[in-house]
């Protein structure tokens, strides 16, 4: 299993926007060959529900699906356009990392 981590700061009060960009995201009309497992949007409870940095997990079966997907995605131009960096963007991303599960024994 591999998990890909993007960690986001979200403008104040365009928490809404972002979330439909990533409705959007999830919409049939970007379904690809090789779709993750799993996806979880989360953020830190404390000190408030509207700061820090909002977490969207995405759980692949594979490093094959995960860059099955990614490829898709940066050969889609609608998909490159929905999340262009532009200044009106409600969201920045800060980082992506890639988590691979271990096996204990």
């Amino acid at each position: 299993m591999v998990l890909a981590v993007f960690k986001y700061e979200v403008k104040p009060g365009r928490m809404n926007d972002f979330m439909a960009k990533l409705q959007r995201a999830a919409s049939p009309d970007f379904n690809s060959p090789v779709m993750p497992r799993g996806i979880r949007l989360m953020r830190s409870t404390v000190p408030g529900p509207d700061t820090g940095p909002v977490y969207l997990m995405i759980e692949y079966d594979d490093m094959a699906a995960y860059g099955a997907r990614t490829a898709y995605e940066n050969a889609n131009p609608a998909w490159k356009q929905l999340f262009a960096v532009t200044p009106d963007c409600p969201e920045r991303l800060v980082s992506v990392e890639l988590f691979t599960e271990m096996k204990a024994g």
